[in-house]
């Protein structure tokens, strides 16, 4: 199962990246910080997280960049299925992935 999130916020990429971090406890996989042309920047974050419910790990891969004059902001979580041949995980990857939504929902514009 697959779930995203797409989201502008009224920070500069880097403090919504340190906002994030901040605001998550899970595990921190992978930071990347590209700076482009001018002061544009993209970010890629990669978190990990165990759900005991459905006993899987999933993966939560956030992106950040400015590239529209605006931070964008945009989560997508998979691998929190439990197998093979069922794909369903009781709303963890959902949740994986709006959590970092709600984390900004003070900063959220447009």
């Amino acid at each position: 199962m697959m779930s995203m999130y797409n989201f502008k916020v009224n920070k500069t990429p880097l403090e919504a990246l340190e906002y994030l971090k901040r605001g998550m406890d899970e595990e921190l996989v992978y930071e990347k910080v590209h700076d482009v042309a001018g002061n544009m920047r993209s970010i890629i974050v990669i978190y990990e997280k165990y759900f005991m419910r459905n006993s899987s790990r999933a993966s939560l891969v956030v992106t950040i960049n400015n590239f529209n004059k605006v931070t964008e902001i945009e989560t997508i979580s998979s691998g929190s299925s439990q197998g093979m041949i069922f794909n369903f995980d009781w709303g963890a990857g959902d949740e994986f992935a709006h959590s970092v939504k709600h984390l900004f929902e003070d900063s959220i514009i447009d």
